[in-house]
């Protein structure tokens, strides 16, 4: 649809004006991003995104490109802005429930099950957190975070958790702040880390195409998650030794062990002398990878190979 008069010497805009009739993964997108960081006013529908990084403009052109639009963006003082003037886009957009002063009234809509993790990435796009930090020496921490004004739309969020991802723990914690007009504001906060951090962010990022809307710095906050839940998963199954063996070696231990052991046929001490470890180490990730299921650890048996494999290699020597 054409905005302007072509006599008038004003600009002519155009946008696909049915965009939010037809539910898509870009058009959940769209719809959960403005839930969080999206304003409707009386004749507009808005996006203003800080212009400290650039992927809020790289996103804010990719809002064009799938809205067919070629409406200006905007550069302010400190930040990046996309105006819609469309008076169909405005209405439908409100039927969703997009309404101005959306804050404390803003109910978890309706979502095709197709559609609800475009949805909620996009909400997580503009109003969450992906954090990482380390917590000490033997664990890494993930943290996925979300907020808003509205506790029913948080509630609707939860429902979500708990029937796709089998979440069961909740912690909706409400944070007050007094403005400078000496009103209390209040807002929402749901946090997950560890488990059911990762099963949130694989739920929503995990498979993306080319064609699906992210935020870039969120989406490479997703991957940083990935490697520390990842790392942290080896450090507990097999302990630190293991991660640093991979990374002074450069190479995948399981894919080293299977070649030690399995093809090169060294003896089990050769192999615990190669990576500088016991060999009650090397069995427990023998067993643990699945190269090689071994006896309980502690057994008669274990000790049986522990005890033999030390005859072997005096033998050799």
């Amino acid at each position: 649809m054409k905005m302007g008069n072509l006599n008038s010497g004003k600009r002519i805009y155009s946008i696909r004006k049915d965009f939010f009739k037809v539910w898509s993964s870009n058009m959940a997108y769209i719809f959960g991003f403005t839930c969080a960081d999206g304003n409707v006013y009386k004749k507009t529908l808005s996006w203003d995104l800080s212009n400290k990084s650039e992927s809020n403009l790289e996103l804010l052109n990719n809002f064009n490109k799938v809205l067919e639009s070629n409406y200006p963006i905007k550069f302010k003082c400190f930040s990046h802005r996309l105006d819609i003037f469309n008076s169909v886009i405005l209405e439908d957009i409100k039927k969703l429930g997009i309404v101005p002063n959306k804050k404390k009234v803003l109910l978890f809509p309706d979502v095709p099950e197709r559609y609800i993790k475009d949805f909620i990435r996009g909400f997580l796009d503009g109003d969450g957190w992906i954090t990482t930090r380390k917590r000490n020496e033997k664990y890494n921490e993930i943290c996925v975070g979300f907020s808003n004004g509205s506790y029913n739309f948080m509630k609707g969020l939860i429902d979500v958790f708990q029937s796709r991802l089998g979440i069961l723990q909740f912690n909706l914690r409400c944070r007050e702040k007094k403005t400078k007009f000496g009103n209390i504001s209040k807002t929402y906060q749901l946090e997950f880390y560890a488990d059911n951090a990762n099963k949130i962010l694989l739920f929503l990022y995990r498979g993306l195409s080319k064609d699906d809307l992210f935020l870039t710095r969120k989406y490479k906050k997703y991957l940083e998650a990935q490697a520390f839940f990842d790392e942290t998963k080896k450090i507990k199954k097999f302990g630190r030794k293991w991660i640093y063996t991979e990374s002074s070696l450069g190479e995948i231990m399981e894919n080293l062990l299977k070649k030690y052991v399995i093809v090169n046929k060294m003896l089990p001490k050769e192999v615990a002398n190669e990576f500088r470890i016991s060999l009650s180490t090397l069995y427990r990730w023998l067993d643990k990878s699945g190269v090689r299921t071994l006896e309980k650890r502690g057994s008669k048996e274990w000790s049986k190979r522990i005890t033999f494999s030390k005859g072997l290699i005096k033998n050799v020597k």
